[in-house]
């Protein structure tokens, strides 16, 4: 199923209400870095996202968004660490440092879609929302993709892999996606 939706990208949330920005694309006369408004998005995607209860940390816990140490995505979603999202606290955490990590959310990116492949299968497993912002990411394990179109940024949902994760995505957030497939 493909539906076509609004092209936005979600910036601020007032309570239950999402309220939603169209994005221009960053320019030196706005200020605005790509990475940055993707990890914005990223952020703002996260809160429409309800994962299996038995992968969840207790109330205030840690809530995993991990990324590649080399992904062009590093610093701006570093800026995310230790935020408060829906009563957890958002870490990041890398991938790749030691053993594999438990990961909520997983941020790959086309520098780390083939040395990160292997691990996604099993972070999807254990619960892991994959998103990335790279177009020729396999659909079979990513559950959202960022895309450029035009001069926005929109997403793209991949039900499959959520299913098989057990995650739940928010019907707001699924009306806005560019596309929806099953």
């Amino acid at each position: 199923m493909t539906r076509r939706g609004l092209l936005v990208v979600p910036l601020a949330v007032a309570g239950p209400v999402l309220a939603l920005l169209l994005a221009s694309p960053p320019s030196a006369a706005q200020g605005v870095d790509e990475g940055e408004l993707k990890a914005a998005i990223v952020y703002n995607l996260l809160l429409f996202v309800e994962w299996p209860p038995a992968v969840l940390p207790a109330p205030g816990g840690p809530l995993a968004l991990c990324v590649g140490p080399r992904s062009a995505m590093h610093g701006p979603l570093q800026r995310l660490d230790r935020r408060e999202l829906r009563g957890f606290q958002l870490t990041l955490r890398e991938l790749g440092a030691g053993g594999p990590p438990h990961c909520h959310a997983v941020f790959v990116d086309a520098a780390d879609r083939g040395r990160l492949a292997a691990g996604l299968k099993a972070q999807r497993a254990g619960g892991a929302l994959v998103i990335s912002d790279d177009p020729e990411a396999p659909p079979e394990s990513t559950g959202i993709v960022l895309r450029r179109v035009g001069t926005r940024i929109a997403f793209d949902v991949n039900l499959g892999p959520l299913r098989q994760a057990g995650i739940q995505i928010s019907s707001k957030l699924l009306r806005l996606a560019r596309t929806v497939r099953e």
